[in-house]
């Protein structure tokens, strides 16, 4: 589906009947909805699968204003209420967690339940974020692909289908796009919305994800409440299609938590 925000044509992929709970899914910088087709295959059966493109990303349009958290956020809130999503469980990858944490601060009666993989509370390292946007914009994406995609899955994954889906997700984000993602990271800070939290939480990370350290994640599950970190085994820090049979049991347990 294709809708309006903001002036803005955002893009989103829904997979299953309309009428079975929803789950809204939120990507990784630098990739978009379609990372989650493991997943989905997986769910569509039982829940009606909501996979929007970040502004950049996909098929959506490259932010006319400045990106952030919480106007990441706001396009999803947006995107829930074109759809009549009165409730609906929540998950986000990376920066998909940081604004799935933001949707659920200032929607907590709407989310049932909130996973987070291979997310953290506050910006890890704004220098380095802002590093990366001016390289993107100065130099393009491609400047800097080989180092993202080197943390993104071990090395062993990165010739397979799933590591080259990955690697071709990277190189059609548009410069801009990537860049904008990099501004929001900078700043990221979720903190204000942490204690809003208390619908079940699932947080998890990849065993060798070097991008989201195991220390940030503790500090995310330490926010939340009494939260223990889960571990992916054997992959890095975009487990979807690495690990997929052991996110799908991730996300079904936490679905059912509800």
């Amino acid at each position: 589906m294709f809708l309006e925000v903001d002036n803005h044509v955002l893009h989103a992929a829904t997979h299953g009947d309309p009428s079975k709970p929803a789950v809204v899914l939120l990507h990784s910088l630098g990739t978009c909805g379609t990372v989650w087709d493991e997943q989905a295959a997986e769910l569509a059966a039982r829940y009606f699968l909501i996979c929007p493109d970040f502004r950049g990303h996909g098929l959506s349009e490259i932010s006319k204003r400045p990106v952030s958290i919480e106007l990441l956020a706001d396009d999803i809130g947006a995107i829930t209420d074109a759809l009549g999503l009165a409730v609906y469980h929540l998950c986000g990858i990376s920066i998909g967690g940081l604004v799935a944490q933001t949707v659920a601060g200032k929607n907590p009666e709407k989310v049932k339940t909130l996973t987070l993989l291979d997310s953290n509370l506050v910006s890890l390292n704004p220098s380095m974020w802002r590093d990366r946007a001016r390289t993107c914009r100065e130099q393009g994406l491609g400047a800097i692909a080989d180092s993202v995609l080197s943390r993104w899955t071990t090395p062993g994954f990165r010739g397979t289908v799933g590591g080259r889906a990955l690697a071709t997700m990277l190189a059609r984000t548009p410069d801009e796009g990537y860049a904008a993602g990099c501004d929001a990271l900078a700043d990221a800070d979720c903190r204000a919305h942490s204690a809003k939290l208390r619908m079940p939480v699932t947080i998890a990370l990849g065993e060798f994800d070097e991008a989201t350290p195991r220390a940030a994640s503790e500090t995310l599950a330490a926010a939340v409440g009494d939260v223990a970190v889960k571990t992916i085994p054997g992959a890095a820090h975009i487990p979807l299609f690495e690990a997929a049979a052991e996110v799908n049991a991730l996300l079904a347990a936490s679905l059912a938590e509800a």
